[in-house]
């Protein structure tokens, strides 16, 4: 059996990524490629630093793939929050997705198992309630939103090779917001915040997918060898409404043209956590069918919404979880 490469191992997802891999697999049959060194408590894993970005990269991840003989790719190098540096992200995500797709095609990869989101679907009023697969071929990536677009071009480029070369298994995973104890992401900071701006007249439903369910669908997409596009999602859905009140934030809801005008400037200004793109993500539903990833890859979330949610808050503030438990198990706010 060859060897299975996880790149993006420096990332929140990518590193626990390695360390369940090495823990069914163990050390030598893993290599991490990223620019960061992976964590200490995994010495003696091999490590090939790499920079997606620059110029030749495809001919260095090449080299790599065939001297560590990789037989699977795991591509997590992505960014989980939106970029002030553009140009960069866009490197790293489309054209370093590109250099990955073609070493690995190049090299004999039997399979790539690629990370990517919910959100590539776009957040429009016209959504149906459930998103499923064949909702692809009409991926809208909002405008003023370069960190969705970056990620459709990702998933185009992948899914052009797997069509090149049927030598390669591509296994696209579209992962709901992630949400859970350690993650740090725009999403997070949204229900961090003691005062939270919503849209006065909308609560859409959202997916809150805990990492570890992440993680589960991951290594089953490795199981299964099937190519394709997979909705990855939690056992439920909530409203945002609900989810704040679980919070306990306080709502403060301004008109939506309001709410854009805000969101540039603070974005412009360096104060804000997302442009104004990510208004239409609170605004209007991006909720995903899960179905396909339980009927062909035997995925099924161990975690609902509202769990993900309280997980992630007890992190945060540890001392009021208890009473965030309670008000949970006692249905207060809870959607059916």
């Amino acid at each position: 059996m060859g060897r299975v490469a996880v790149t993006g191992t420096a990332s929140f997802l990518g590193a626990r990524m390695l360390r369940r891999l090495v823990e069914a697999r163990g050390r030598d049959s893993v290599v991490a490629i990223d620019i960061a060194a992976p964590p200490t408590t995994l010495g003696g894993i091999r490590h090939r630093m790499l920079d997606l970005t620059l110029p030749g990269a495809d001919q260095r991840l090449l080299d790599a793939f065939q001297e560590e003989q990789v037989e699977s790719v795991v591509h997590a190098a992505f960014f989980s929050n939106p970029r002030r540096d553009t140009a960069y992200a866009h490197e790293l995500e489309s054209i370093g997705t590109l250099h990955l797709v073609a070493a690995a095609a190049a090299a004999g990869v039997a399979q790539l198992v690629m990370r990517s989101f919910t959100a590539v679907y776009g957040a429009h009023g016209k959504n149906p309630n459930f998103l499923s697969e064949e909702h692809a071929h009409a991926l809208r990536a909002n405008e003023g939103f370069p960190w969705v677009r970056d990620k459709v071009e990702a998933e185009q480029h992948a899914l052009s090779y797997a069509k090149r070369y049927p030598k390669l298994t591509v296994t696209l995973l579209r992962f709901a917001p992630l949400l859970g104890a350690g993650v740090h992401s725009f999403y997070a900071r949204f229900f961090s915040q003691r005062v939270v701006s919503v849209l006065l007249g909308y609560d859409p439903l959202i997916q809150l997918l805990h990492p570890e369910d992440a993680l589960d669908a991951t290594l089953l997409a490795l199981e299964a060898a099937k190519g394709g596009v997979f909705n990855v999602v939690p056992r439920d859905t909530i409203t945002l409404l609900t989810a704040l009140h679980l919070a306990d934030r306080v709502v403060v809801p301004v008109p939506h043209p309001l709410a854009y005008a805000l969101a540039d400037v603070a974005w412009a200004s360096g104060v804000g956590d997302a442009p104004a793109g990510f208004v239409d993500y609170v605004r209007y539903l991006f909720v995903a069918d899960g179905e396909k990833a339980r009927r062909e890859l035997g995925f099924e979330a161990r975690h609902g919404s509202k769990a993900a949610l309280l997980d992630y808050l007890g992190y945060r503030y540890p001392r009021s979880r208890r009473q965030r438990t309670e008000a949970a198990e006692a249905g207060i706010g809870v959607a059916e």
